[in-house]
């Protein structure tokens, strides 16, 4: 009997070592394949000390003396977006979980931004890359994409993710899907201030203010940040309610996204926004363009109860946003825009409190993905005839200066003052 428990013994514990080098509820790998994952896990890591910690930039506004306004410049990353930091944590979780190996290819859908970031970090791993992108993806997305050694396949915007999925199971490929899996490799996002620190750029910012001696109030009041995967703003706000932090997250939504109803009244959850949806919105940011509604873990990342507040904000003002924040040196695209509009507005909102408001936003991708189109008059005219071209761009252009400089609410007299004719 006692020969028998040691035989059993020995066997139960010959089979737990065997099997803990396999993920969960995934094939076991062979000795070649856990031996390239151990070096590509290494090799993501070079890459994640390599972009480091972006600038956090204090950006002053005349009109509003109360408002602390912090801005992480995501553009500072090797693939110029906040989208690097995103693509590091869904390879990373590609691989650790045996999703991606040595022999895999990888698809994506995405309007430009994650692919690029996706296609350096796959091609730093030796694994091939396709990215499912628009008709109309803006040129210089699509050289950003190649230009880090991913291919590109073009469709309809609304057939995007389906067409990734589709191809991906046909060519025995894997679909990363970031609008579905940025929950799942939200455990690659958590950080810490040691040698394999990994990416919430919340917890940068808050380290950042923490070790800048010039900056009395380390609290941060309000999180400002659009959702497209809903990944970024719903790792920070894990990460804010993880650690019971005195900040509130704002969601700033487009003109015609559902995702303010989403969030707000548990909308769309069986029903396509196709129907609401107008171009040509908020590159990268909203929900509605896509034929499938609006589900977590397939079609979005986005989680609804860690949202506090919800700003939703005209897409003629994020075009004159954007104009208007680069010829002050700001320059971010338009989904950045979007960001700042959305501070701008939480801090008007807190115009009469007696103490310091501080929020932190950030610079999404940089303005000269725009050239052909959001700094192009005849593109304005052409996308925003119904709601005014240029002319209302204008408008709303003074009214966003008139905030930065004088305090006033550019939303509120926007809406009044710049209708089209």
């Amino acid at each position: 009997m006692y020969i028998n428990c040691l035989l059993l013994f020995g066997l139960f514990r010959f089979t737990i070592t065997n099997l803990t080098s396999a993920p969960a509820d995934q094939d076991r790998l062979t000795k070649s394949e856990q031996d390239w994952r151990s070096w590509a896990i290494g090799r993501l890591w070079e890459e994640r000390a390599k972009f480091g910690h972006t600038p956090l930039i204090k950006y002053p506004v005349k009109g509003l003396p109360f408002l602390r306004l912090y801005i992480k410049n995501e553009t500072a990353t090797p693939t110029r977006s906040l989208k690097h930091r995103f693509a590091w944590a869904l390879a990373m979780w590609s691989v650790v979980d045996g999703l991606v190996t040595q022999d895999s290819k990888t698809y994506e859908s995405s309007s430009g931004n994650t692919a690029a970031s996706e296609a350096y970090m796959y091609s730093a791993i030796g694994v091939p890359f396709y990215a499912v992108v628009s008709h109309d993806l803006e040129q210089a997305k699509i050289n950003n994409i190649q230009g880090n050694h991913g291919q590109i396949i073009k469709t309809d915007n609304s057939l995007r993710g389906q067409l990734a999925k589709e191809t991906a199971a046909n060519t025995s490929g894997f679909y990363v899907n970031q609008h579905g899996n940025a929950e799942k490799a939200e455990e690659f996002t958590e950080s810490g201030d040691y040698k394999y620190e990994s990416g919430n750029v919340f917890h940068e910012a808050l380290a950042q203010l923490r070790d800048d001696s010039s900056v009395t109030k380390k609290d941060v009041d309000y999180f400002v940040h659009g959702a497209g995967t809903g990944g970024t703003i719903t790792s920070v706000g894990r990460y804010i309610d993880r650690y019971n932090l005195p900040t509130k997250v704002v969601m700033a939504d487009t003109e015609f996204s559902v995702y303010y109803d989403y969030v707000l009244n548990n909308s769309f959850k069986n029903e396509s926004g196709m129907k609401l949806w107008k171009e040509p919105g908020v590159p990268g940011v909203g929900y509605g363009f896509e034929v499938e509604p609006v589900i977590f873990g397939d079609t979005t990342s986005l989680v609804a109860s860690i949202i506090d507040e919800v700003v939703k904000l005209p897409d003629i003002a994020t075009a004159a946003g954007f104009r208007e924040f680069n010829s002050r040196g700001l320059h971010g695209g338009p989904s950045s825009a979007l960001n700042m509009l959305g501070a701008l507005k939480i801090a008007l909102k807190n115009k009469n409190s007696p103490k310091p408001i501080s929020i932190v936003t950030l610079l999404n991708d940089p303005a000269d993905f725009y050239l052909n189109n959001y700094f192009n008059d005849t593109w304005i005219e052409e996308m925003f005839k119904d709601r005014g071209g240029m002319k209302a761009l204008n408008c709303w252009r003074w009214e966003i200066a008139s905030t930065l400089d004088r305090g006033t609410d550019f939303l509120e007299n926007g809406m009044q003052n710049c209708k089209p004719n």
